[in-house]
């Protein structure tokens, strides 16, 4: 999956490079833009999935680049973060009015702006559990649900698994039919009592299992062999996430 892409408007060449460098290290694609006119060229054309923006610039500054955006279709869509050393009450008000969804002064921390990127970005993303004893198998699934852009969690047996599920609001649960410390449909079945719509596809290496038909009439959704490869999961992605 292709990294997500944000995109930096400030006319500030340091904080740009900064932002880039510190960006770029957590695997993000960074674009920059050095005013409002710059950023909304390469918005229509480059399409970021976040955008950090400063409010005072030349040629078109934050304010107006937001009221831009609003009218622009998709764009509009984007969440932005203002960064800003004017960091007046009646700035982040207008701001917040415009559709930014977080407001944040100068001078700031790189990480915690870093941190908030992702915050944001992985909010989007489908959040999924992986319960298996297995090391390997939880490794690999794990694995391919990132390069698929999930956010996983992993547990490595039945109780834990249980308490990660009902504490955490997941969109997929992957959970092996041979867990130790309680049954597949037992989990299933304490899960479901507590989540009515909680989605779970059980993993197996034996099909014909009686563990994963029980775990079925418990609730599970669906089932998948193993060893299972990246077209496995594409397929349950497309019809249990899409």
């Amino acid at each position: 999956m292709a990294a997500d892409k944000v995109m930096v408007v400030d006319d500030d060449l340091n904080i740009r490079l900064v932002l880039k460098y510190r960006l770029e290290r957590e695997g993000y694609q960074v674009l920059l833009a050095e005013d409002g006119v710059d950023a909304l060229e390469k918005v229509k054309a480059e399409k970021p999935d976040l955008i950090i923006l400063d409010l005072t610039m030349p040629r078109m500054d934050g304010f107006g680049f937001l009221e831009e955006i609003r009218n622009n279709g998709r764009a509009n869509a984007v969440p932005v973060i203002v960064l800003t050393a004017y960091g007046y009450e009646s700035n982040r008000a207008r701001s917040l009015e415009l559709g930014a969804v977080e407001f944040m002064t100068k001078p700031f921390s790189p990480r915690q702006l870093v941190a908030e990127v992702w915050k944001i970005l992985g909010a989007k993303r489908k959040r999924v559990l992986v319960i298996d004893d297995d090391a390997s198998v939880r490794d690999l699934l794990a694995g391919l649900l990132e390069a698929e852009g999930c956010v996983v969690d992993t547990a490595e047996d039945g109780p834990g698994g249980v308490e990660k599920a009902l504490a955490g609001d997941y969109d997929l649960i992957f959970m092996d039919s041979r867990i130790p410390g309680c049954e597949a449909d037992e989990a299933t079945e304490r899960i479901i009592a507590e989540k009515l719509k909680q989605r779970i596809v059980i993993t197996t290496a034996s099909p014909n299992d009686e563990s994963v038909h029980r775990a079925l009439e418990s609730g599970a959704l669906a089932w998948v062999s193993k060893p299972f490869g990246i077209e496995d999961v594409r397929r349950i992605k497309r019809e249990w996430l899409e």
